[in-house]
């Protein structure tokens, strides 16, 4: 059986205007011929058009008069309805407000382009390039060519299960021995570089290997490379940039290296010679090194491949004292550093920064600056020297360089904070000043979503009050008593003006000086987040706290809330709620039969039985004033608000009513009510924390606290010492200072506050 199929204009019907014959009800008539004319009638008849489909869209007419009055013919729209065609072909459509038309503002009109098509592809190639692939065979080699490098196979002579592929770069080479499919070893060398590179290659190929091997518990169908990726792709990108016999960036890399480490010996030879630091633990001083000097050096460490310099540490004030702590403290505590590489120039970026040097002299052999007389700075110095500038040959690919000679390399030294780093615009700006590499804060966020992100959905003006609240455990030990008890605490962070800030993640810099100078105001920043953190974070992590100790798992009750939040509440209470409880008066909590060990370490307490501290009153001798916009917070509305903790109705004052202070006692038979600590967090000046919690029966004592550079604690204002415990047990004076330099010390909020609650009160 044969399918119809329509019939087609033969170029003589074309040519003579005549169509084919079409029967209707049996009588053969010819259309009528479409005018401009008929297809206004037919657009404003009530009947339609009495044109079939094929006639209106093929019709010279209704394409004329299209082009007549569609100044937006070339958008892709087209109608199968005669109708619809005729009348729209009178509407000016560049006329209409396509917003005003609701849910059609949302379609995209025409075809898609090619840009959309790219587009598009892009976002999916970002996508299958999260997932680095698997471990095998295959997948190393397609990495290897991903990353510009050149790979070949050597097949074992009478072991076809056995291959070794070779991957080989400009100045790298690496040899991944493979059984099965399964890697069995790995070999990494620079044959183009000196010693000072070589001595850390075995160090690194360990590393990789480790991102390859099959560990327990692990399939090979399952091994994905993406560890082995991000440290051999650092490795790649020094190798892409260094340019054969002239450029070598491993020497450069490990220049930067050997000048720190001989500044890193130097600052610590120095701190055991310090009489002050006399009897502390090896650890201990290294730790002031780290977190107060030029930082830590290393090479090779941590699981990640190439320099890097550590410059704070959790607990650095509370070093271990046997090897098995040492162990779990390296493995499980956090530590904050900067990967130095290398990576090309931005013109648009690295404007102030100079390009790579390669040299082994940033600093001199003897470290130190001589005295020159007349000069003012009494103690030590470090001298830094200026290297010469290293010479390229033209490039051959830009016409016209080699008349011009040898010329800069366009490559600089780069820094990835590990991890990354939230900080104020004040700051951010600052290290633009000091010639670091990071682009113009365009696009910011306040720094308290930097540091607590908003969950996806959720409201948030920069210009309400937000709030953090959380439910925290926090051990101590009753005096005598080896077993570990917990106090609930409810915090609750309030932030009344948001100060703008941006994470800091990578930077270019030109000299190794920028680093160490811009390590304090890093350190400063990583202690506050730690700070907040520890107080308002769900924990993740194992802590340190031996096996045998009683723990009881902390809860987390986390919200964040604004002034139609707490208007709300405030609506929804009845009066009796509202009314000052005379009648039922809190308990006081018994603080005589409390103690805390601020350390967490009942395995290696200190022998005096109290907390450890170093306390150096001689550089903070001196309380400074308070300042009303640092102690008093403003309140940004006037009603008053339900007992939360938060501030009351004064609008310069932040009082707390006793009752929502006082730990106090629940129902009877269950365990008392939470202690209620509030922080109040302002930035405007450098990180400030106002800190409120009870502190004897019938007080509340408010501290308010300036986080200075190197994670230092000023105290700047203080209720809690007075007449009555001015004067320790053991004879010695308490001072405001004191305050601080525990807080750096035991690093949480909660467990501080414990501390001057049970010791101090």
């Amino acid at each position: 059986m044969t399918t119809p199929t329509p019939m087609k204009h033969t170029l003589s019907q074309q040519g003579s205007g005549r169509t084919p014959s079409q029967t209707q009800h049996g009588v053969a008539a010819t259309p009528p011929v479409s005018t401009p004319f008929s297809m206004a009638h037919a657009a404003l008849s009530p009947h339609g058009s009495r044109l079939s489909p094929q006639a209106v869209k093929k019709s010279p007419a209704i394409s004329a008069a299209a082009l007549l009055n569609h100044p937006t013919s070339n958008s892709a729209v087209s109608f199968d309805s005669p109708s619809a065609a005729a009348a729209f072909s009178h509407l000016q459509l560049s006329d209409l407000d396509f917003k005003s038309l609701g849910g059609l503002a949302g379609l995209q009109v025409g075809r898609n382009t090619e840009d959309e098509k790219a587009k598009r592809l892009d976002e999916v190639i970002s996508i299958l390039s999260q997932t680095r692939g698997y471990v095998s065979e295959a997948g190393l080699e397609r990495l290897a060519h991903k990353l510009g490098l050149e790979c070949m196979w050597d097949e074992h002579i009478g072991g076809e299960s056995k291959r070794t592929l070779i991957i080989a770069g400009s100045a790298l080479e690496l040899l991944i021995g493979f059984t099965d499919n399964i890697v069995q070893s790995l070999a990494l060398a620079f044959p183009e570089s000196s010693d000072s590179v070589n001595k850390h290659a075995e160090d690194a190929g360990n590393i990789l290997l480790e991102n390859l091997k099959l560990q327990p518990g692990q399939s090979p169908l399952t091994k994905q490379l993406d560890s082995f990726s991000v440290n051999f792709e650092r490795l790649a990108i020094l190798d892409k940039l260094s340019i054969a016999s002239v450029l070598n960036l491993y020497e450069a890399i490990a220049g930067v290296y050997d000048s720190l480490s001989r500044l890193h010996q130097w600052e610590l030879q120095k701190v055991r010679e310090d009489a002050s630091l006399a009897g502390r633990s090896d650890e201990y001083l290294r730790n002031i090194v780290l977190c107060t000097r030029s930082g830590t050096p290393a090479m090779n460490a941590r699981g990640k491949v190439g320099m890097r310099i550590d410059y704070w540490k959790d607990k650095h004030l509370q070093p271990p004292t046997n090897p098995q702590m040492a162990a779990y403290v390296e493995k499980h505590e956090k530590i904050w550093g900067i990967l130095v590489g290398c990576a090309p120039i931005n013109m648009n970026l690295d404007v102030n920064v100079h390009p790579v040097r390669v040299s082994h002299h940033w600093i001199p052999e003897g470290v130190e600056r001589p005295h020159i007389p007349g000069d003012l700075q009494t103690g030590p110095m470090v001298q830094w020297l200026e290297p010469q500038d290293t010479l390229v040959p033209p490039d051959p690919e830009k016409a016209g360089d080699s008349l011009l000679g040898p010329r800069l390399p366009s490559v600089t030294f780069s820094a990835t904070f590990d991890p990354p780093m939230p900080i104020s615009l004040g700051l951010w700006e600052q290290l633009r000043s000091m010639g670091i590499g990071i682009p113009p804060m365009v696009a910011s966020k306040s720094f308290d979503l930097l540091v607590f992100p908003m969950a996806p959905g959720d409201y948030y003006d920069p210009s309400e009050l937000r709030e953090i609240h959380s439910t925290k455990d926090v051990k101590y030990q009753l005096p005598g008593s080896p077993a570990w008890n917990s106090r609930k605490h409810a915090n609750s962070l309030y932030i009344y003006k948001p100060v703008y800030g941006k994470t800091l993640t990578e930077a270019s810099f030109s000299h190794p000086q920028q680093l160490i100078a811009m390590l304090p105001y890093l350190r400063q920043y990583a202690f506050l987040s730690t700070l907040l953190e520890n107080s308002f974070k769900e924990d993740t992590g194992p802590k340190r706290t031996p096996p045998q100790t009683t723990m009881h798992p902390g809860t987390l009750s986390k919200k964040t809330t604004t002034n139609r939040d707490e208007f709300n509440r405030f609506m929804s209470l009845s009066s009796a709620i509202i009314e000052s409880p005379n009648n039922d008066a809190p308990t006081p909590m018994d603080i005589t039969s409390m103690s805390i060990d601020p350390v967490s370490q009942p395995s290696h307490p200190h022998p005096s039985g109290t907390v450890p501290m170093s306390i150096d009153g001689a550089s903070q001798s001196q309380l400074l004033p308070s300042q009303a916009a640092h102690s008093q917070p403003t309140s940004h509305f006037n009603t008053q608000v339900p007992p939360t903790g938060g501030p009351n109705s004064h609008p310069n004052t932040h009082a707390f009513s006793n009752s929502s202070h006082t730990l106090t006692s629940g129902p009877s038979g269950s365990e008392p009510e939470a202690i209620k600590i509030d922080i109040n967090l302002t930035m405007a000046h450098g990180p400030r924390l106002q800190i409120a919690f009870p502190f004897r029966a019938s007080e509340t004592a408010i501290v308010v606290l300036e986080i200075r550079e190197n994670g230092q604690v000023h105290v700047e204002s203080q209720n809690v010492l007075g007449e009555r415990n001015r004067v320790a047990p053991n004879g010695r004076e308490r001072r405001p200072e004191d305050l601080g330099k525990m807080l750096e010390t035991l690093e949480d909020i909660g467990k501080w506050v414990e501390f001057v609650r049970t010791r101090w009160a």
